[in-house]
């Protein structure tokens, strides 16, 4: 038994086995290149602190070097910062030698709004690429992986941060308690961690097992992370959940020491998780029960619609993507390609199969597209009335399949 990330006790629990599977994120140019190397995909609770993770750890180097996410392609989360980028700069009244700091920042996405605010700005993102294009747009990148050492040598050259950004990074730090040391360190003393992550009892509610993937190492609840900050003499002040990502939690996060109370969001919530009783194993166990249950009904609504002699494709392929593929057993027997308009995954495979990944723009439209990216359903439907007027359908496989 391995040590709970968190605390550090071994008193945790399998709740979810989603079997053995390659990282998401290996696009692999070939077909022939499916045998890559799987890895256990393993979701626990710690039952000493209720921090969700997973057990088996690829490591960072593997993952967070060269992938081919970027964050500017999709225009709902590039509405999304610009509403937390407004949130900060009404709070806060920077002075001319403050900055915002942004923590995997990717391709710059972020900290672009922040300097339309005459803000001050430094990225840290681990990507070759992402860093790249992160200077090419004007925003000043290390490229590396933030931890206390990487803090304190940013504090030696540009002082401590008025506000750190970590849009879906808590999750994946293989050196957790290195980052939140180092965020400890380089944080004002009236600054603010404005954190947004995975919300785990969302996630359960969703049915959103596709969140579960090897570069999503654990998953909070408020009560978790709460116990998890304290350790670095750091609080929650405020929090809400905001519908990006399928049901994300945007925390506020300060000192200890600081004088801030609870907000009344934040308190609403943390009763609600009683109310919802995340640290009782029962919820868990019917999570895994209702996957299980969702794995088998897509595959029949997969399997009915080819007998009626329809063709499907996967409409973008996310990382969240290849879990759903691979732990319902898809190929391209029955679902023939995956569409993007990200170029960086065009020309490769989904991990783990021989479901090619073709540009959407010039591949003829399927009778029904399998929404992998089902959290931008919104976006992608409005981009995409024409097809449906014309007939086409979407299947839609969270938090149930349904076809739209």
């Amino acid at each position: 038994m391995f040590e709970c990330r968190g605390c550090g006790d071994e008193n945790l629990e399998m709740v979810l086995d989603l079997g053995i599977q390659p990282w998401g994120n290996h696009f692999q140019p070939t077909s022939e290149d499916r045998d890559l190397p799987r890895y256990p995909l393993e979701f626990y609770v710690c039952k000493s602190c209720w921090l969700g993770q997973i057990g088996y750890t690829v490591p960072k180097e593997v993952m967070f070097v060269n992938h081919g996410y970027v964050s500017g392609t999709t225009q709902s989360l590039r509405e999304h910062f610009k509403e937390i980028v407004n949130e900060i700069v009404t709070k806060i009244d920077f002075m001319s030698d403050d900055y915002v700091l942004d923590i995997g920042g990717n391709d710059g996405t972020f900290l672009q709004e922040v300097k339309r605010h005459q803000v001050d700005v430094l990225n840290v993102d681990s990507g070759d690429l992402q860093a790249k294009r992160s200077e090419e747009a004007g925003v000043p990148c290390l490229n590396e992986f933030f931890n206390l050492k990487c803090a304190e040598r940013i504090i030696v050259n540009r002082g401590k941060a008025r506000i750190i950004h970590a849009s879906g990074i808590l999750f994946h730090l293989e050196e957790l308690h290195s980052v939140l040391d180092g965020i400890k360190s380089i944080l004002d003393d009236d600054g603010y961690l404005v954190a947004e992550f995975i919300y785990l009892p969302k996630m359960i509610e969703n049915c959103a097992f596709d969140q579960i993937y090897h570069e999503h190492l654990v998953y909070y609840t408020l009560h978790s992370l709460s116990r998890l900050l304290e350790i670095y003499g750091l609080k929650l002040v405020d929090s809400r959940i905001d519908p990006i990502h399928g049901g994300s939690c945007i925390a506020w996060i300060t000192h200890i020491t600081s004088n801030e109370s609870q907000s009344n969001n934040l308190i609403d919530l943390m009763e609600r998780e009683k109310q919802l009783k995340v640290e009782d194993l029962e919820i868990y166990r019917n999570f895994s029960k209702r996957v299980s249950k969702l794995k088998n009904d897509l595959n029949k609504v997969i399997d009915q619609i080819r007998s009626e002699g329809k063709k499907i494709q996967a409409l973008g392929a996310p990382v969240k993507g290849s879990t759903i593929i691979n732990y319902c057993n898809i190929d391209s027997d029955r679902v023939e390609c995956a569409v993007e308009i990200n170029e960086l995954k065009v020309g490769s495979y989904i991990p783990g199969t021989t479901i090619p990944v073709k540009f959407q723009n010039t591949t003829v439209p399927p009778d029904v597209y399998l929404l992998l990216a089902w959290n931008f359903e919104k976006e992608i439907l409005k981009k995409l009335e024409g097809f449906r007027q014309s007939g086409g359908k979407f299947l839609i496989p969270i938090p149930h399949p349904v076809i739209i």
